[in-house]
C-alpha cells in the first residue's frame, strides 16, 4: 500500500492492483486483474482498449484519471505510463457517488472485488485489518477507540490514551521500544502519537 499526494495505490502481491486519486468534488479508481477475463497478456486476448472504461466519464476528470493510471502496470510491466497502464475495470465520482461505463456487477467482478475490505464498514474493516496483521481482539477497543478520535479530530496530531497505549504494550509482549518503534512507524503518517 502506498500513498502519493492525492493518489492511493495497493497491489496484493496475488496478481491483482488498484489506484485511486481523489479530487476535489471528486475520484478515480482503476483496476488490474490477473484473473479477470479481461486481462490483456494472455495469448488471443481481445485487443485491449483503455479508453472504453472512461466513455462518459467528465472530461474535468482526466487529469485525475492520469495520476491513477500512474500507478498501474503497462504492458512492460513499468508505472508511470498512464496511457500505456493496463486496467480491467474503472469507476469515476464526479461529486459524492461513483459510476462506471458498465454495471457494478461486471466492475466488481473484473477487480473492484481487491479492495472489498476497503468498502466495509470502518469497524468491520479495522477488525479485518487487525486479524489480518495478527493483533489479538482484545486490541479492538483501543484500536477503535484511536480511529474514531483521529476521524473525528481537526488537530494534526492525536495523543494515544494510557488505556490504549496499554493494548499496544500488550501485543507486544510488554516491551515498551518493541511496540514504540513498531506501533509509532505505522500511525504516524495518520498523526497519532504514542506516549507512555
Amino acid at each position: 500500500m502506498e500513498w502519493d499526494r492525492d493518489t492511493y495505490f495497493e497491489d496484493t502481491c496475488e496478481g491483482e492492483h488498484w489506484a485511486v486519486t481523489f479530487h476535489e468534488g471528486g475520484a478515480v479508481v482503476v483496476f488490474f486483474s490477473s484473473e479477470s477475463t479481461r486481462n490483456p497478456f494472455p495469448e488471443g486476448s481481445p485487443p485491449y482498449d483503455q479508453s472504453w472504461f472512461f466513455r462518459g466519464m467528465p472530461q474535468w476528470l482526466e487529469p485525475v484519471r492520469d495520476l491513477a493510471l500512474s500507478e498501474m502496470h503497462d504492458f512492460n510491466f513499468r508505472c508511470r505510463n498512464p496511457t500505456g497502464a493496463v486496467i480491467t475495470a474503472a469507476m469515476w465520482a464526479d461529486g459524492e457517488r461513483f459510476t462506471a461505463v458498465e454495471q457494478w456487477e461486471d466492475v466488481y467482478h473484473h477487480s473492484c472485488w481487491a479492495c472489498r475490505t476497503h468498502l466495509l464498514p470502518p469497524e468491520e474493516a479495522l477488525r479485518w485489518w487487525l486479524q489480518g496483521i495478527g493483533f489479538p481482539e482484545t486490541v479492538m477497543p483501543a484500536a477503535w477507540s484511536l480511529y474514531q478520535r483521529r476521524v473525528t479530530s481537526t488537530s494534526p496530531v492525536v495523543m494515544a490514551e494510557p488505556s490504549e497505549w496499554r493494548a499496544l504494550l500488550e501485543i507486544a509482549g510488554g516491551d515498551p521500544n518493541r511496540t514504540a518503534g513498531y506501533a509509532e512507524g505505522m500511525l504516524a503518517d495518520v498523526g497519532i502519537v504514542l506516549e507512555p
